[in-house]
């Protein structure tokens, strides 16, 4: 009966802590989320069991996402953010062309060898032939900002005679 009484008292003092920490709730429940999708696709992952291995309640999901559609979204512009805020964060431009689209390149291969599951994502999302990215705006302006990125490296080494010409910014990014 004590025992009880302690896993109650401990999980009411837990639950208290995440109303006070709302951002680490929808934290902790993108990362559960994004390894559930990840590990069974969309129609695969259960609402059921993200909740049971998150530290909030089924309730909480739908309140801070909607839906699994919502949540789903969510997951993509969260890793998608991810990856283009590394990409943002290696500042390029004071780099010579070769170098720059060289880091940009090494930065892609080493973050998509240690998050396999962005890779799963992205696998699942043109299973679905990109419809949830096509919905999202935020996606939508962080892959611009990507090519764009691209583009003024690849316009300088036209400019510096070390890149060919003929080549797309959105080709090189595909690659």
């Amino acid at each position: 009966m004590e025992s009880q009484q302690q896993t109650e008292t401990g999980k009411n003092l837990q639950r208290q802590r995440w109303k006070q920490d709302p951002e680490g709730v929808r934290a902790n429940i993108l990362e559960v989320a994004l390894k559930e999708f990840a590990d069974r696709g969309l129609s695969g992952a259960r609402m059921d069991e993200i909740a049971a291995k998150t530290r909030t309640s089924k309730r909480m999901i739908y309140y801070y996402f909607g839906d699994k559609d919502g949540l789903y979204r969510k997951v993509l512009e969260q890793t998608y953010r991810e990856v283009r805020t590394g990409e943002k964060e290696l500042m390029l431009d004071h780099l010579a062309p070769k170098e720059a689209l060289r880091r940009l390149t090494e930065f892609t291969f080493d973050h998509h060898s240690k998050n396999p599951d962005f890779i799963r994502i992205v696998m699942i999302e043109n299973i679905h032939h990109g419809e949830y990215l096509k919905h999202s705006d935020l996606i939508r302006g962080l892959n611009q900002e990507a090519i764009s990125r691209i583009e003024a490296i690849y316009d300088k080494g036209l400019e510096q005679g070390v890149f060919r010409s003929g080549c797309s910014p959105l080709a090189i990014h595909w690659l």
